[in-house]
């Protein structure tokens, strides 16, 4: 039998080998320090970036927000609006169709 990996962006690639199939949300700690998730999966233009903007505007400044999507305009939609509103866009990660990003509040 083939054991199957995790696909989540939270968990370490040491962590992902010795899972039994377990996927997001995951019982591992996450890999990835943050304050809020926000799972846009699904969501397509411009609802990533709607969204993303409505939880940033609850957080506290240097708060970090994790979200996840996969549309696939979402990189670039993310990124311009991390710079056209200072927040800083601390990493953007890609497995599968699926982006995981990184944002801290300014």
């Amino acid at each position: 039998m083939d054991e199957k990996k995790c696909s989540c962006p939270f968990c370490d690639d040491e962590a992902k080998e010795n899972l039994s199939g377990m996927c997001y949300p995951c019982t591992n700690e996450p890999a990835i320090k943050y304050d809020q998730l926000l799972d846009c999966t699904g969501l397509y233009c411009p609802a990533p970036v709607f969204e993303t903007r409505k939880k940033i505007d609850e957080m506290s400044k240097d708060e970090i927000l994790v979200m996840m999507a996969d549309d696939p305009a979402s990189e670039e939609d993310i990124k311009a609006w991390a710079k056209r509103t200072g927040n800083e866009l601390v990493s953007v990660s890609r497995k599968d169709d699926v982006f995981c990003f990184v944002i801290k509040k300014s």
